[in-house]
């Protein structure tokens, strides 16, 4: 039997109410040079972003991730959940963590051998572990490089699908998909279609610049969660999110 902890369940009956939600991404290395509570964390609580999504990027280092999640906390009561690119990402300061696999990686390292090394700092220091798949689709960016990735072609949904597919029976919850790090090429409406089709995974979608339209296809195509920056029009597009 599967037990859902606190943030997982705040997800879980949140999509019952709204069908899809909006998490704002905040990179805990924009800490250092500006108020993020200020010119991120607010605006976007207002906007009605439901969750703040923490991506370190590189450079940053456990004092950095601590104290973003903290001034983050003590100006909204937004859940914090981390995604890790290492292990020496793990915050105790956090609500929650999306334990990811990279499924397309050529070395197994990110595929396994980072959460063997992670998952004993997880459980000692009681963080909220969310099971998730990642899957990186063409260009791929600074990402490929660094997790040694074969990206997925952009035309070829079906691979894709059959990726997420082996996520699902693997036991993840959650397929987090992205072309790159704040990249502006989209996730392909037609590639979640098929995923939607093929699997009863819950997919999270970045979705860095694009625009109203688009974000609305793709929910409609069954993406569960759009991931973006804070942007000035961030109303509309929570609202386009949630319209279903």
């Amino acid at each position: 039997m599967i037990h859902f902890k606190k943030t997982e369940k705040m997800i879980i009956e949140k999509l019952k109410k709204d069908n899809a939600l909006h998490f704002t991404v905040v990179d805990p290395n924009d800490c250092e040079n500006s108020s993020v509570c200020t010119n991120v964390v607010k605006k976007a609580n207002s906007a009605g972003t439901d969750m703040i999504l923490l991506r370190p990027s590189l450079g940053a280092s456990p004092l950095t991730i601590n104290k973003c999640a903290r001034e983050i906390k003590a100006c909204s009561k937004l859940p914090v959940v981390l995604l890790p690119t290492n292990v020496g990402d793990i915050s105790q300061e956090i609500d929650a963590l999306f334990f990811v696999t990279l499924l397309n990686s050529r070395n197994i390292y990110w595929m396994v051998g980072a959460q063997a090394l992670g998952a004993p700092v997880v459980k000692m220091l009681g963080i909220e572990a969310i099971p998730t798949a990642y899957l990186v689709i063409e260009p791929g960016a600074t990402l490929s490089w660094m997790g040694d990735v074969k990206p997925i072609p952009a035309n070829n949904s079906r691979l894709a699908a059959t990726h997420a597919l082996g996520g699902e029976y693997f036991g993840m919850r959650y397929l987090y998909l992205e072309t790159g790090a704040k990249s502006k090429v989209q996730v392909p409406r037609e590639m979640i279609e098929e995923i939607s089709k093929t699997s009863d995974i819950s997919m999270i979608v970045e979705a860095h610049g694009a625009d109203e339209k688009h974000i609305k296809s793709i929910v409609d195509a069954g993406a569960k969660i759009i991931v973006t920056e804070y942007r000035d029009d961030l109303k509309s597009i929570v609202k386009a999110i949630k319209s279903r």
